[in-house]
């Protein structure tokens, strides 16, 4: 107990230290406020709603029944009763803040709640290798949590899956126009689906570049993707101050927001306690059927009722444990009350017990009359002209931490082998929908700051991915086939191990030998349910005894490419002899021969048989 008391005076001791050499670093403008209740600070507070990507392109089974896979089961523990997501989610319920939010983490949390898969140990892309994901339970408790915190608030999204603008901005060329594209075409969709989710009516258009550095390309990007308020730090804006700048006009322009850095790096700073790795790993699910229910393992597990457990003893302990210190409270409120800025930005991956030093601090200026929150949108008001720098000014030191054009380009490679797939299958919306998802994922702004090693790995999922569903519609290998008649069917099967059926194939099988086995089909369209064997059958002709070989090629229907490897295999032609062909004609006539002298054995008797009277008769 001593122990616990002294390790958590030392992090309160820690946190308050941060804080106050944090209020110490100049901000791009001297303060010049005192706030108090006869002239209070108008903010509008930021609370955002991000996290990593781990959602990938893969799913186990399809249709409604389809289970999402992850690349791992982190999201668990962050939507858990303590992680991080649930804990910036609780501290913020209650308070004025503009709620800002990466949609594809709320429809990744969906995707948890309905039943979802982990990638196996071994990293395959196959998603019959995966296992049972822990976090249902967790999931579904924390998107109940969401929706009633949010209700009544202004809910902002971010540019699906949170792409790092800046990275896009600096590599133009076609791999940033498609990868752009798909971007914002996942925009709308995602919008509804998270309207749906919250049940509130969300706010698009808001960016968040890196370290809210601007440049006149992240500007113009932001602006390609429909952004109309930019969070920043003041790095690259003119002028570089306290109040909302004016870049560009008409259809073009945006506003950007400019929020103190200090406080940024001071929340930034505030971490939460190690806590110990969970001992639990997710099981092997008994069968791979997409109809088997995910259950937890580890973590909170849904109860009969769908929700999640409440807390242990030891989770209530440790929440009492990590209240804020009551100096970092008071230092960071000291910080809101002297600055000058209208919008408070804490960082993306904020801490649980960063946003509960946060909440305290507004709430304390709150009831000390000198804070007044506001919203977004208002904080737009009164905005100066103004102007973005050149892309060359851009820090050198972010810089170094973006994406590279090498990643940019592998993720857009991804549209060839995506759109190779489209080709074939019935309908290819679901699949072009979660391959342009992944590849989002894959420009997160979040990457910044880890080795370029994971960013690449977990792009490369979505290659593996399309790489392996190509390769698993082919023909099946056949051995030496028998022809024994004039006339045949040949049968060719094609094996559709993808888990939706296929429509956009045809079969094409040529004759090394045309004269002795002529193909009567020679192109047959295909069509195959997903996860099954289709057989199609050929016609041929034989017309001589012999060997000859058949080549089978898939082919794609809509521009007559080749599809897979084709398969040849031998044809043995057994046409009916001709010493059998003589017998059975004698044979016919000895039994003609034989009817007609029976025949005429009968003529004979009836002539034999006629009264002498009927004779003469004749002769009168």
């Amino acid at each position: 107990m001593a122990a616990a008391g002294y390790g958590a005076a030392a992090r309160a001791l820690i946190v308050s230290a941060v804080v106050l050499g944090a209020a110490a670093l100049p901000g791009p403008q001297a303060r010049a406020a005192d706030h108090s209740e006869d002239d209070p600070l108008r903010a509008a507070v930021v609370w955002p709603v991000t996290a990593p990507p781990h959602l990938t392109a893969a799913s186990l089974g399809a249709g409604p029944t389809a289970q999402a896979v992850f690349d791992d089961d982190a999201l668990a523990g962050l939507f858990a009763e303590g992680g991080r997501l649930r804990e910036v989610v609780d501290a913020g319920k209650g308070h004025d803040v503009n709620w800002v939010v990466d949609p594809d983490l709320v429809i990744a949390a969906q995707e948890m709640a309905d039943g979802y898969r982990v990638a196996g140990p071994d990293g395959s892309s196959n998603p019959q290798d995966s296992v049972r994901g822990t976090g249902q339970g967790a999931a579904r408790a924390w998107l109940a949590a969401l929706k009633d915190a949010v209700d009544g608030h202004d809910v902002w999204l971010l540019p699906y899956a949170d792409p790092d603008l800046a990275s896009l901005a600096h590599h133009p060329g076609p791999d940033r126009d498609d990868l752009t594209e798909a971007v914002t075409g996942l925009a709308g969709g995602a919008r509804t689906d998270v309207d749906k989710l919250l049940g509130v009516s969300t706010r698009a258009g808001l960016g968040w570049p890196a370290d809210g550095a601007l440049d006149r390309r992240i500007t113009a990007l932001g602006t390609d993707l429909g952004v109309t308020r930019m969070l920043t730090s003041g790095q690259g804006l003119d002028p570089d101050g306290s109040d909302p700048v004016t870049i560009g006009k008409g259809d073009d322009a945006l506003t950007a927001l400019p929020y103190d850095a200090a406080v940024s790096k001071a929340l930034t700073a505030i971490k939460d306690p190690e806590r110990p790795s969970p001992t639990a790993s997710p099981s092997p699910s008994p069968s791979t059927s997409p109809s088997v229910s995910p259950s937890g393992n580890g973590a909170p597990s849904p109860d009969a009722s769908g929700s999640s457990p409440s807390p242990s003893k030891s989770e209530s302990s440790r929440s009492e444990a990590q209240k804020p210190d009551e100096g970092a409270v008071t230092d960071l409120a000291e910080q809101l009350r002297t600055g000058s800025h209208h919008v408070v930005v804490p960082p993306r991956e904020l801490s649980g017990l960063g946003a509960r030093t946060l909440a305290a601090a507004l709430d304390a200026g709150g009831e000390d009359g000198w804070l007044e929150l506001e919203t977004l949108r208002s904080a737009g008001n009164e905005a100066v002209d103004g102007t973005a720098g050149p892309s060359a000014e851009y820090p050198a030191a972010l810089r170094a931490k973006q994406l590279s054009a090498r990643q940019l380009a592998a993720a857009a490679g991804d549209l060839d082998g995506l759109a190779t797939l489209s080709k074939v299958l019935a309908d290819p919306r679901a699949t072009t929908e979660s391959v342009h998802g992944a590849m989002a994922r894959a420009l997160s702004t979040a990457w910044r700051g880890r080795p370029d090693a994971e960013q690449e790995a977990f792009q490369e999922r979505t290659t593996d991915f399309l790489t392996a569903s190509v390769g698993s519609l082919r023909l099946v290998p056949k051995t030496t086939v028998t022809v024994t008649s004039g006339d045949a069917q040949i049968p060719v099967s094609v094996d559709n191990a993808l888990q939706q059926p296929v429509a956009g194939l045809e079969l094409r099988v040529t004759s090394s030998d045309s004269e002795r086995l002529r193909v009567n089909d020679p192109a047959v369209a295909v069509q195959a349910a997903g996860s099954a064997n289709h057989t199609t059958h050929i016609g041929v002709t034989a017309r001589a005894n012999g060997k000859a070989e058949l080549t089978a090629q898939l082919y794609t229907r809509s521009d007559g490419k080749p599809w897979g490897d084709p398969i040849t295999f031998e044809v043995d032609v057994t046409s009916v002899s001709t010493g059998a062909i003589v017998v059975v004609a004698a044979g016919v006539g000895l039994i003609v021969l034989a009817a007609g002298f029976r025949m005429w054995q009968v003529r004979k008797r009836r002539s034999a048989q006629k009264p002498p009277e009927e004779e003469t008769a004749g002769e009168e």
